[in-house]
């Protein structure tokens, strides 16, 4: 089969799930990103993910804040981190 025959059949599947999407709305993709999340991955992958998002947004706050560029925050950053 070439690529563009591969092409159209991918285009005209994407239409049809597109179609079927539409017809269905939340029903066809489910209305919460974080509930689906929740079924896929481990009491531990979750607190782990959320240690990571706490860990940015808090890295990101003290580098606005201070105005320190990056480079320069990270070491302490972690440093402090690491050594509590």
């Amino acid at each position: 089969m070439s690529n563009a025959t591969e092409y159209k059949q991918a285009i005209e599947q994407a239409k049809i799930n597109l179609a079927d999407a539409r017809e269905r709305g939340t029903d066809a993709i489910g209305g919460d990103a974080l509930e689906l999340l929740k079924g896929l991955l481990t009491p531990e992958e979750i607190a782990a993910s959320n240690l990571r998002v706490q860990l940015m947004t808090e890295f990101a706050h003290t580098q606005d804040d201070e105005g320190i560029p990056q480079h320069e925050l990270e070491p302490r950053f972690f440093e402090g981190f690491i050594n509590g």
